[in-house]
């Protein structure tokens, strides 16, 4: 995986348990596991995209990167839209501190993005 990958999905999950304990703190339990979730809701699906598109493998074309890209991207949409529907199913869950942790988490991703020119994280 590449390094800037790996790195950021360790953003992404430390955010996470910012974020979940943060939610806890202010708000209680309910809160907090809705927060966690709103994160894994983010997290998971960049974890199946890394494993599409962060492997090397030298042997690819333009092609086939450029393929697995694309791959990757529409199964992580696709994966995050089941996530939301089935936590919408689950009882308890409180929709601010689901959502607010799942825009931290996309909040890391872009940010990262923007710093990776300017600085090697």
């Amino acid at each position: 995986m590449f390094k800037l990958v790996k790195r950021l999905l360790q953003l992404q999950l430390l955010t996470i348990l910012v974020v979940f304990a943060a939610a806890w703190a202010l708000g209680g339990q309910t809160q907090g596991v809705s927060a966690l979730v709103g994160g894994l809701v983010g997290f998971l699906p960049n974890i199946v995209f890394a494993w599409f598109f962060g492997r090397k493998d030298t042997r690819k074309t333009a092609n086939q990167v450029v393929r697995a890209f694309y791959l990757g991207e529409i199964i992580k949409l696709a994966l995050t839209a089941s996530l939301f529907i089935v936590v919408f199913q689950l009882p308890g869950i409180s929709a601010l501190p689901l959502f607010i942790a799942f825009a931290a988490v996309m909040a890391v991703f872009w940010f990262s993005l923007l710093l990776s020119n300017y600085q090697n994280l």
